[in-house]
């Protein structure tokens, strides 16, 4: 498979949502993951703070439901992270605060997501 394949595999499942907010706003989608970082990367307030700005822009976009229908078709380990459809995904793939039996002890050891 060339690169181009697999690009256009990985990308051919994303709605295309013309009206969504977050459009064109991939830095500030970005900065709501949260990565330990030992290089000065995002502090906690940092990834907080955008994690808000991003929420409220999902809060009021007329596509969350239909971003939302996405999300829900993927497995867990095919969600972006960070903030998507109005939510804060989390490394496993679960929305933060979401708990899981098989989540419960990985989450617990990712200080990273809280």
């Amino acid at each position: 498979m060339t690169n181009w394949e697999h690009m256009s595999a990985l990308v051919g499942g994303i709605p295309d949502l013309r009206a969504a907010r977050c459009k064109g706003r991939a830095d500030l989608f970005e900065a709501t993951v949260a990565v330990r970082r030992i290089d000065g990367g995002s502090s906690r307030n940092e990834v907080n703070a955008a994690r808000v700005a991003a929420l409220r822009l999902c809060a009021a976009c007329t596509a969350l439901e239909q971003c939302r229908a996405w999300l829900a078709t993927l497995r867990p380990t095919r969600r972006p992270r960070g903030v998507v459809a109005g939510q804060v995904i989390t490394s496993t793939g679960l929305p933060l605060g979401t708990r899981t039996m098989s989540t419960a002890g990985a989450v617990a050891a990712d200080g990273a997501d809280s």
